[in-house]
């Protein structure tokens, strides 16, 4: 019997089957010759948590009450189910925005990119399961122009010598080339170093001192801020650990996205492997 101040009586004894749905959306107050259940937000939240709709809920106790539902706990009802779910929360490993719909429409047709396993939430935003540097590489192998944003929406830019792998041959002369001038030395110069220290990264792990969890983040970030380089030290899932020369592009969800020096081609870190952080010289 459903009761004008949000509870229910059960004279007797219910059978399982009743008592576990009604546990559904309400909660037992007492216990004794007769037991009482009170109707809460709560407890109405919970049963459509389970799966029941407002109307359901409603039609369940018109059912099984011996008394009519009174218009408090229906309005109660109706407005907890009218504002349940408005607010969603999932999970994604990367997002695609683009102000066009015509391209955003044409990627989620695309069946190259079915592996990338994209989901519409907007129309014009797209999301995913897989890793920023995955979803770039295979957007841009399917023939799309992605740019890479970071946490704050600004397009970021990769260093000029990463931009591109290759560079056009120069024509071949014959005529006597004049000396270097002291510029072009000291450039010659800064790239040789600059190579070094890619090659360095194979050398004693000593030069890298170990860093804190707290320690490694701020560090990253303040790195990603000022867009320079730094170097790790990264233990793979069997221990050993290795030095890596990176530009950190963005931090998320545990993750560092960065350019590698090495490959030089964007790669996932996962911030818990990172042994140590130090500056480049």
């Amino acid at each position: 019997m459903v009761q004008a101040d949000n509870t229910a009586i059960a004279p007797g004894p219910l059978t399982i089957d009743l008592s576990r749905r009604l546990s559904n959306f309400a909660d037992i107050e007492s216990r004794g010759n007769a037991t009482v259940y009170r109707f809460t937000e709560s407890s109405i939240r919970r049963g459509l948590d389970h799966g029941h709709t407002g109307d359901e809920i409603k039609a369940f106790l018109h059912e099984v009450s011996r008394t009519p539902i009174p218009q408090p706990l229906e309005y109660l009802i109706a407005d907890i189910a009218r504002r349940h779910g408005q607010l969603r929360v999932g999970m994604a490993q990367s997002f695609i925005r683009c102000e066009d719909e015509t391209t955003i429409l044409a990627i989620t047709k695309d069946k190259r990119l079915e592996n990338l396993r994209l989901r519409k939430i907007a129309p014009q935003v797209l999301v995913s399961e897989v890793e920023g540097s995955e979803l770039i590489e295979d957007l841009r192998n399917a023939g799309y122009l992605p740019s890479l944003e970071n946490q704050s929406g600004v397009v970021v830019t990769a260093p000029r010598q990463l931009r591109s792998k290759s560079r056009a041959r120069l024509p071949r002369s014959i005529a006597e080339s004049p000396s270097p001038s002291d510029a072009v030395i000291s450039a010659a110069i800064k790239a040789m170093r600059a190579g070094d220290r890619v090659s360095g990264s194979k050398t004693s792990l000593a030069e890298i001192p170990r860093t804190s969890a707290n320690e490694t983040l701020a560090i990253l970030r303040q790195v990603v801020a000022d867009q320079s380089s730094v170097m790790i030290g990264y233990a793979d899932t069997n221990g050993s650990v290795t030095q890596k020369i990176i530009d950190p592009v963005q931090i998320a969800m545990g993750n560092l996205l960065a350019r590698d020096h090495g490959s030089e081609e964007l790669a996932t870190f996962k911030i818990a492997r990172i042994t140590g952080v130090a500056p480049v010289e």
